[in-house]
């Protein structure tokens, strides 16, 4: 799952980035389609790209409660010791 992500969030940052070189090195944006054209690849590529590190999030927050549980099993099982 996170590698269909991570490849959504490269398409995503490809459209953006030929929608800025349509923008800022030819004259495409002149004209209505054009920048129709370009704005929408824009906004795609940005909407493209937003899964991916609301994946990341999750995933480094259930890698932190994780190591939580397993930490307090160690201090659980340290004061069994001392007693």
């Amino acid at each position: 799952m996170n590698k269909v992500f991570k490849v959504m969030h490269m398409l995503g940052l490809l459209f953006v980035g030929i929608g800025a070189c349509l923008y800022l090195l030819t004259e495409v944006s002149n004209e209505m389609s054009g920048m129709m054209l370009i704005a929408s690849l824009i906004g795609v590529g940005f909407l493209i790209m937003a899964p991916y590190p609301v994946l990341l999030v999750f995933e480094w927050a259930q890698k932190q409660q994780s190591n939580g549980h397993t930490k307090r099993d160690d201090h659980s099982k340290s004061d069994e010791k001392t007693k």
